[in-house]
């Protein structure tokens, strides 16, 4: 802060207009994220303000004076100071105070309480405050979350897509509904027919962005929602149209091996295994570029499925094995049990009953280590080993137990190679931004 600027304001206005000079600086300080920079000219101004006689500039001080607290990982001191501003005007519906105070619990973890405030926030704020209303919203949202309250922050993310679109910001409103989908979804107690129709407004919103990159994020993120919900003719449209925002100065190696990825996934759960077979290999291959072995292994996977339904069980086989190696290069134990069942199977229809019978037992003895939640891959695991070993069994002596065991295998397991065999490339979870979007105030 410089010194002579505060005496040329003092100079020219007094006291108010020094003040009013702090104010301002401290509020440039935080546009340019120098916190401590802020705390500091914001708690002079509130210190010179207490000199005055108490009004609403002190009120303005004290209240920016918060906010800046807040933005500085002080929490607790903002509080007092937010709080101290309601007990001068307690009567005044202040929506910014309400949000502030809001951020100030969040920051603490005190979820429950920022809820009451946030929704104070957005009852307060008026029609011609779509910007602020639909930022609370989506705060709102946050800590609903956090409550395990999948319901409410559906509802909330859907009113602030609505504030957004109302306020032109087209980007936050697609993400916005995007988010009320996912968590919808989640939520479980939301017909299908309301989850498709908050995709289908968040198709049409996203088709209006302009940002190539964000627009082909959000495209394929709801083409994900789509596939989750079966609706796998919709979600190959959205990967189709986000692959076409790949392009020129946005190509990047990775989104576009994920777009394909998801585009062969959609192939296979369509039942399109040829078409599937250029995408899946086209994608394994960029993945393997980038020393990116998960996806590498995922992509695999997608391809061997494909190979396995077309009954080319050696080509099957072959990727199976590629992806088990990339699984077990990053230490994945979900991915290597699935791969071992899909090995089991593969080799079960090839004829090699011993080979079917290894693979199935390494599947169960990962599925352990892998420490999952259900139990329910465990169990088909063990009635795929019991298929094999009763096959086996129920051959006769004089037969080639090999042809044998692959034409029964062919004829009664080939169904069998569908579980977990869709694997799409999930972004990570949707971060909110910052929770340093406070509300400050401009004396007049």
């Amino acid at each position: 802060m410089s010194s002579s600027g505060v005496a040329g304001s003092s100079e020219n206005g007094g006291l108010p207009a020094e003040i009013e000079w702090l104010t301002r600086s401290g509020s440039q300080a935080l546009e340019k994220d120098d916190r401590d920079q802020a705390l500091a000219l914001f708690k002079k101004a509130f210190l010179l303000s207490n000199t005055l006689p108490e009004g609403q500039m002190q009120r303005t001080c004290l209240f920016n004076l918060g906010a800046a607290y807040t933005a500085a990982g002080r929490a607790q001191k903002g509080l007092k100071c937010f709080v101290k501003c309601r007990l001068q005007e307690p009567e005044q519906r202040d929506a910014d105070l309400h949000f502030n105070i809001a951020i100030a619990y969040d920051e603490l973890k005190e979820y429950a309480k920022a809820v009451r405030f946030y929704r104070k926030a957005v009852g307060g704020y008026a029609p011609g405050q779509a910007n602020s209303k639909g930022d609370a919203l989506i705060k709102l949202a946050y800590c609903c979350v956090r409550l395990g309250d999948a319901t409410s922050a559906a509802e909330s993310f859907s009113w602030a897509g609505q504030s957004y679109q109302h306020a032109g910001r087209r980007e936050d409103a697609a993400m916005a509904l995007r988010e009320s989908a996912n968590y919808m979804i989640r939520s479980g107690g939301v017909s299908e027919e309301q989850v498709l129709g908050v995709l289908q407004e968040c198709l049409q919103t996203s088709r209006g962005i302009t940002n190539p990159s964000l627009k082909g994020k959000l495209l394929n993120d709801v083409g994900l929602h789509y596939a989750e919900l079966k609706s796998f003719h919709a979600a190959g449209q959205c990967f189709s149209e986000a692959l076409a925002c790949c392009s020129g100065q946005n190509f990047s190696i990775r989104r576009r091996a994920v777009l394909l990825q998801n585009m062969g996934a959609i192939h296979n759960a369509l039942q399109r295994y040829a078409e599937s077979l250029t995408y899946h290999t086209e994608s394994a291959e960029m993945y393997g570029s980038l020393v990116e072995r998960k996806g590498q292994g995922e992509s695999l996977c997608n391809l061997a499925y494909a190979y396995s339904q077309m009954k080319n069980y050696q080509a099957a086989a072959l990727r199976y094995q590629e992806a088990l190696q990339a699984f077990a290069d990053i230490g994945d134990l979900r991915g290597q049990w699935q791969v071992c069942e899909g090995l089991g199977a593969t080799h079960f229809c090839l004829g090699n009953a011993d080979q079917a019978l290894s693979y199935y037992k390494q599947a169960l003895v990962l599925f352990g280590e892998s420490k999952e939640a259900s139990d329910v891959p465990k169990e088909r695991i063990w009635r795929k080993l019991k298929d094999v070993l009763d096959s086996v069994g129920a051959l006769p002596e004089s037969k080639s137990r090999r042809q044998a065991l692959s034409t029964c295998a062919q004829s009664s397991l080939s169904t069998k190679f569908g579980e977990d065999s869709l694997r799409f490339s999930v972004p990570k979870q949707h971060c909110e931004r910052p929770g340093s979007e406070l509300r400050m105030g401009m004396l007049q």
